[in-house]
């Protein structure tokens, strides 16, 4: 069983529901719980063996706020839950050095597993998670993949593939908009698209965005 638990999510109805599955589960634990991502680090500090954090943190770049954690305590391990399954979210938690992801409309017992698994040093994944890395891995190698995008263009991506322009893109992630117009042309040569229009479209046909 951990010592100590680090709960990090900014939707404080999600925040307080998972903050007390925890403390009930894993009764001996020292759980901690934040929304704010400075109040996150000074936690991360004191070692917690395991840090849930949300993808869907709104105030942060989740990738930047993965190595911040780590940069505190690089013994503690992360997980992730995210609203939906998408091979966006997937390629970010394991780039990311993550030990699992979960999503949002998994049953509670499904976090109290990954925590369980990932404290003994094992990885965890739901389990319509794991069936699109299976799917993933089954496609042709010549066919366009989100698998050879790098993090940032991920990040990128995910952005895009929702509709929102550069400008948004780039202050959401606290970058240039020069620089994410050159992350959007390289991701959009990568996944051999002409448009946003038409990278939309193939993100939809892939299942990647619903």
């Amino acid at each position: 069983m951990p010592a100590r638990i680090l709960l990090v999510d900014d939707r404080p109805l999600l925040q307080l529901a998972a903050n007390r599955l925890l403390r009930h589960h894993f009764y001996e634990s020292d759980v901690v719980a934040t929304g704010d991502r400075d109040e996150a680090f000074r936690l991360a500090a004191t070692g917690p063996q395991i840090a849930v954090v949300s993808y869907a943190f709104r105030k942060e770049n989740v990738l930047s706020l993965a190595d911040g954690i780590r940069s505190q305590s690089s013994a503690t391990q992360i997980l992730f839950t995210a609203m939906h399954e998408s091979w966006t979210a997937v390629e970010v938690a394991i780039r990311s050095g993550v030990r699992g992801l979960l999503l949002n409309s998994d049953p509670p017992e499904m976090l109290i597993a990954a925590i369980q698994a990932v404290s003994r040093g094992f990885a965890f994944f739901s389990p319509p998670i794991a069936l699109l890395c299976a799917h993933a891995h089954s496609r042709t190698s010549d066919e366009p993949n989100v698998s050879d995008l790098t993090a940032r263009e991920l990040e990128i991506f995910k952005h895009i593939s929702r509709g929102e322009s550069n400008k948004a893109t780039a202050f959401a992630l606290n970058l240039s908009v020069k620089t994410v117009e050159a992350h959007r042309a390289k991701l959009l040569r990568k996944l051999r698209v002409r448009s946003t229009v038409e990278l939309v479209r193939w993100a939809l046909r892939q299942k990647l965005i619903h």
